[in-house]
């Protein structure tokens, strides 16, 4: 799928964090491992080169795209419209003319498309559904150390390696691999730890790229409150690569791309500006409403085998529910919630998915039973949801970074 940053081996291995090239020997596998092939160290070179501000970065290419499809397509209209009706006349005919070759050969690209398409359908290791994956190993892991370098920025940005959230990061991430061997067999794992999201934005996430490299922003650490919940968070991100979704979004995002470009070209070629202005814009809204709609439906996949992950850890289920509380106090006290559309929103609500969790849980709590999971604590940790509420509210007024941008 991709060249990967570290390698598994059995004889030796070494948890890398991503920090000025260190990295630990331990006598022990671990899901973090990577290959000494000489005696310099290569395994994290993308990770401490080639960093850059964003003011360094390339205008996005779509944005570049979709205005020039916007002025050839507004340029040819009127290039049509200069012209008197005899040449127009003349134009038309000379169309219909050749017109079967055109038919013909937008047959023949369709054919090509479709067979193209058909050889990137791709079905996940854990659902067998079929997912769209345009990029091979090379392109994948390409697209990972671009992402990564857009998210992380620059190395200031990276949580040194000697914090006790790496730690507990790499304890859970081995216990989720040992405990779903059948499906992480022979697959290793990256974990980089920062500040802030392209580093500007200080709030509490967790995301995954493409070449299963977890990336965790170090807020999250203030609204988790076990490791039973970074277990659920950690197996929902595993989850997504799994399931093939980072690279299906990306593939989509190609397709869904090129569609818009050669649509917004015929519609400004066909329409007036007003018209075509306003049938444009209705074609982004609708673009941005499905591929909304589809990340969200990729979030309620992972939710639901990331339990499905997490439960073979023998976690307790309740905190997961106690989790989904505590952001939802998060988003209450930030206000983050005032700002989503529901119908633009990448997420399902923070109450659908708890509800998801709470149907899942009779089935959860009979696949602990088979697998031998200890009982459960009597007491339930959602009552120390008063507790938690204070110590936020606490930890937002001291610390206003925590309620998010930090320029």
């Amino acid at each position: 799928m991709y060249s990967k940053y570290s390698q598994l081996i059995t004889s030796k291995t070494l948890i890398c964090v991503r920090k000025s090239l260190l990295c630990k020997t331990v006598p022990e596998p671990s899901p973090f491992q990577c290959k000494r092939s000489e005696k310099k160290w290569h395994c994290l070179k993308v990770q401490t080169s080639g960093f850059h501000t964003t003011q360094k970065l390339h205008f996005h290419t779509p944005v570049i795209f979709c205005l020039g499809s916007i002025l050839a397509g507004h340029y040819l209209r009127k290039r049509w419209m200069s012209l008197s009706p005899t040449e127009q006349e003349t134009c038309i005919r000379w169309y219909k003319q050749r017109r079967h070759i055109f038919h013909g050969a937008l047959k023949i690209l369709s054919a090509f498309l479709v067979i193209y398409f058909a050889t990137c359908i791709k079905r996940d290791p854990i659902l067998q559904a079929p997912r769209f994956v345009m990029f091979n190993e090379a392109q994948r892991v390409q697209n990972a150390k671009f992402l990564f370098k857009v998210v992380v920025q620059n190395e200031s940005n990276v949580v040194p390696h000697d914090n006790p959230m790496y730690k507990k990061a790499v304890r859970v991430i081995r216990k989720l691999t040992n405990a779903n061997k059948e499906i992480f067999k022979g697959i290793d794992w990256d974990v980089t730890i920062i500040y802030r999201i392209f580093n500007i934005a200080s709030i509490p996430n967790v995301l995954i790229l493409p070449d299963r490299h977890i990336i965790i922003l170090a807020d999250i650490f203030n609204l988790i409150k076990s490791d039973d919940q970074l277990t659920f968070i950690l197996a929902h991100e595993m989850s997504h690569e799994m399931l093939y979704h980072p690279s299906q979004t990306l593939s989509l995002g190609v397709l869904s791309n090129d569609v818009i470009l050669i649509s917004t070209f015929l519609i400004w070629a066909f329409y007036p500006a007003r018209a075509a202005a306003i049938l444009c814009s209705l074609l982004y809204t609708v673009h941005a409403i499905l591929f909304a709609w589809l990340k969200r439906s990729c979030e309620r996949e992972a939710d639901k085998v990331g339990l499905q992950l997490a439960t073979k850890c023998c976690i307790d289920l309740r905190e997961i529910l106690t989790f989904w509380d505590i952001m939802k106090m998060y988003d209450d006290f930030t206000g983050a919630s005032m700002f989503r559309l529901p119908l633009l929103n990448d997420h399902p609500s923070l109450d659908e998915r708890k509800n998801i969790t709470l149907q899942l849980m009779p089935k959860m709590n009979q696949l602990r039973d088979q697998i031998g999971c200890p009982e459960l604590s009597l007491r339930d940790p959602r009552e120390d949801l008063p507790q938690y509420k204070r110590e936020l509210e606490d930890e937002l007024r001291r610390n206003p970074r925590f309620l998010g941008m930090r320029w």
